[in-house]
Formats: C-alpha cells, structure tokens, sequence
C-alpha cells in the first residue's frame, strides 16, 4: 500500500451571515483593497484577523493561526490604514470555522465508508473509490493501486466525496509514489536471500535469517532455530538493512504463537502491529 505525505485542507465558509462587506468598504474601493499573499488582515474591531495564504479569483483564503483557515470574497474586505479589514470579530469569524468544521466532520464520517467514489476536487473525475477508514488515515484502491491518504486530505464537496487534488496532480502522486514504491520492492527482492540477517522494525534487533522467500512468503531461521513464515508484504527496507514489520517483542511473541512457546510480555508502545507468523509444514 502506498502512501501520500499530509497536508490541510482549506475550510470554505460562507461568510454572508457574519461578515458582510465592512461599512468602511464601498464597492467602488474594494478593488483598492491589497489582499496579497502575506497581507495581515483585521476584523471589525482592528484586531489582527490572520494572514492571507493565497488568492484564486474573487476568494481569498486567510490563515486563522492555529491551523484554521477560511475562504471569504474578495468583496467582503475593506481598507483600514493599516491593512485590510471585514465586518466581523475574530471570534464570529472562529466561531463560524468551528461550527462549518463540525457539519463537515459530520458529513465526512457519513460519507467515508467502503466502496464509496472519491472524487477530484473539481467532482468530474472519479479517482477511486474507499477501501478502508482507519485511525491514521483512509485507504483508497485505485487504477494504479492502493493508496493511504491523510484524512483531512477529504472533504464532501457538491459532486459527493472528493479529495484536495485535480485528477492530474492525483496521478502525478500517484506516479511518484509507485516509482518510490517500485524502488523500495526491488530493493527488498534483491536483500531476501538465504543467510541474510532480518533485523526488527526500527533496526535494533536481529530477528533471525532468511532461510528461503518466494513471492508470497519468507521462512525465517530464529536464534533458537524455529523456523517461522513471514508474509513477503511484511518485509522493508530499513535504515539498518532487511527488516520485517515487527518490534522484537511482536516477534518473539508471533513465534511463540506459532511454535506453542511460551510468549514474553508484549512491547505495548510498538510502533506497528505484526502479521501473522505461521510455522511452515514439514
């Protein structure tokens, strides 16, 4: 499964209720206004606002701070001597963040469930569709493969599930991770050969050796001299060489699982939960 880097996504409010166009701000000024990149803006009260991030036509998206940010028009802003204003607080303004970011969560969870199409962030282009929602992330499978994306990287648009790419930056991801991801398989092919050490999921143990591997499965030798089989997914590149996706502790834990031993205490702060070890047949 491959996996994107995170990134926030930006909140649209519909600002009409709570920030309509400042008195300062006359239609016939607005245009005067500076709302580029960078420029402080403050609320009705001269508070400071937030910083705009970035301007897309007539909407400008302003930074809240505390990872919050908000669309509004560009004709919602007026000019005060010191910068660019509106006809709201700062607290109507989080406030009505707040409040758009619990309907959209809500709507969100609704609509992340398996099977379900996501959409481009324009709604036109299907990139594929949810197969698994977890903690760390959403699971899509698409044409190219299975993908995780954080979960703030979705949002219900008007066209149903949608993700914060264009269908063309989604396949230039997804072209980069699946190079990056073809690199790192043929560099586990090419370490998986008999005698080789496999060293635990951060690299500090050495778990046992490669005894034999095929495409679907590795038999690993332990110190003890059990043999037990990996899956061939489990297994990675590490900083310190062939690893497979077990603390020590898991490890010792799926081949006592599957020798009948007894199991030492499990490492309850692992990083990652291992697969199923199963002792090969003779």
């Amino acid at each position: 499964m491959r996996k994107f880097a995170g990134f926030v996504a930006t909140i649209s409010l519909g600002i009409s209720a709570i920030a309509a166009t400042p008195v300062l701000a006359q239609d016939a000024a607005a245009a005067t206004v500076n709302l580029a990149a960078g420029t402080r803006v403050f609320d009705s009260e001269g508070a400071e606002l937030g910083t705009v991030t970035s301007v897309a036509g007539a909407n400008v998206v302003v930074d809240l701070g505390e990872g919050k940010q908000v669309t509004l028009p560009s004709n919602a802003f007026g000019q005060l001597e010191k910068g660019p204003t509106i006809g709201a607080t700062k607290a109507q303004v989080v406030a009505a963040v707040d409040q758009a970011n619990a309907g959209s969560e809500a709507k969100l969870t609704e609509a992340l469930q398996p099977g379900a199409d996501v959409r481009g962030v324009g709604g036109a282009t299907i990139l594929g569709k949810v197969k698994l929602v977890a903690q760390d992330g959403v699971v899509m499978t698409t044409p190219t493969g299975d993908v995780k994306l954080p979960r703030n990287a979705f949002f219900v648009g008007q066209t149903g599930l949608a993700t914060s790419f264009t269908a063309e930056q989604f396949a230039a991801a997804m072209k980069e991770v699946n190079t990056a991801a073809a690199a790192d398989d043929a560099a586990v092919a090419a370490a998986l050969t008999p005698g080789a050490e496999v060293r635990s999921l951060k690299g500090a143990a050495v778990l046992g050796k490669v005894k034999s591997a095929s495409a679907d499965a590795v038999v690993v030798t332990t110190a003890s001299g059990d043999d037990v089989s990996l899956p061939r997914s489990a297994f990675l590149m590490s900083p310190s060489g062939l690893a497979a996706a077990y603390t020590a502790e898991q490890f010792a834990a799926a081949v006592a699982q599957a020798t009948g031993e007894a199991a030492p205490p499990a490492d309850a702060t692992a990083d990652a939960a291992p697969a199923s070890a199963q002792k090969p047949a003779n």
